[in-house]
């Protein structure tokens, strides 16, 4: 049974908004959700990528603490690959020195960005490795005061200001068998990103239950399951948000171009691309707000999981609004 609703935000930017809008509308999105019950707000990095605003999520963290009072504030996350394990254990420090016990250090491992964005952040032309993600974890952990280093490193004697203050709960994302394994070998907290791989959620997140039970003689943390949705009142509003999400989707790829996105909704989408449309579709949940409802509830149950965390791209920062609340009204949440 669902027990916790939260956010995840990317700060999408809608056609003819700004970036700067985008933020503010983040901002005004975590006051809400702080007010009306939500568990946590997370928002994510990604780079070079017009249609989304949340490049600096440590940042906008930071940002979103200040302007809330009691909803815990964490990245969705940070791309571990993109840093040095040193400044992003600084950087969530000082954070949780400021807002302690309300901050979330969510870590995953993809680029967040094409390969040439990516050789701008890391300036290295070593490539993405699965296997790099482990030893970079083990140096990030090294950087709190309150835990031994996970092995050797030559920074193990290097102090991560302000020393005294404890990194925040370290979340993975993932979205295979490899992040489920990882985190539960780390004891580690593991949040499933359900938008990537529905039809492996079930397999991964088993396996982490059985592994921690396994490697620490205890139950494993909470698995927090991540959903990206398409809401609205009627069955009509939920098509045009189909279809525009489609149509985003298609140009994100590369495989839609020349398209005025002003009269998306009249927009055909060409029949080599409906598959690709149909199969980006089948990865989010869809439905009016009652229908939402059934299917996070089946889903909750099926995967025993009791937190939600949301996300949604669809147009209209009114319309997106309207759907947290929507949800919110249907699990009851706590308002202050």
């Amino acid at each position: 049974m669902i027990q916790r609703l939260s956010i995840l935000d990317m700060a999408p930017i809608d056609y003819g908004t700004t970036g700067k809008e985008a933020l503010l509308n983040t901002l005004e999105l975590a006051r809400t959700a702080d007010k009306i019950g939500y568990e946590r707000f997370w928002v994510t990095e990604h780079h070079n990528l017009p249609v989304v605003a949340s490049a600096a999520p440590e940042m906008l963290m930071g940002q979103i603490a200040a302007a809330t009072n009691r909803i815990r504030v964490g990245s969705g996350g940070v791309m571990l690959p993109n840093h040095s394990p040193l400044k992003v254990a600084e950087n969530f420090k000082l954070l949780e020195a400021f807002y302690p016990g309300r901050i979330d250090l969510g870590i995953g491992r993809a680029s967040g960005s094409d390969g040439l964005t990516s050789l701008a952040l890391r300036r290295s032309q070593q490539p993405y490795s699965a296997d790099d993600l482990q030893a970079l974890l083990h140096e990030l952990i090294g950087y709190d005061a309150n835990q031994q280093a996970r092995g050797e490193n030559p920074f193990s004697h290097i102090i991560a200001m302000p020393e005294e203050v404890s990194l925040p709960p370290i979340s993975l994302l993932g979205s295979s068998q490899y992040s489920a394994k990882l985190a539960a070998t780390e004891a580690l907290n593991y949040s499933f990103a359900y938008h990537f791989n529905p039809i492996g959620a079930k397999e991964a997140i088993t396996l982490y239950r059985n592994l921690y039970r396994k490697y620490h003689g205890k139950e494993a943390p909470p698995v927090i399951l991540g959903l990206s949705l398409i809401g609205g009142e009627t069955d009509e509003e939920v098509a045009v948000q189909k279809k525009i999400m489609s149509v985003k989707y298609l140009q994100n790829i590369g495989a839609l171009k020349n398209v005025d996105l002003s009269n998306i909704e009249n927009i055909t989408i060409p029949s080599q691309l409906q598959s690709t449309a149909t199969s980006y579709l089948s990865t989010l949940i869809i439905g009016t707000w009652s229908e939402l409802k059934k299917q996070l509830d089946t889903l909750s149950n099926e995967l025993n999981v009791q937190e939600l965390i949301i996300s949604t791209t669809q147009r209209g920062f009114e319309t997106r609004l309207k759907l947290y609340k929507k949800l919110a009204e249907f699990y009851k949440l706590n308002k202050l």
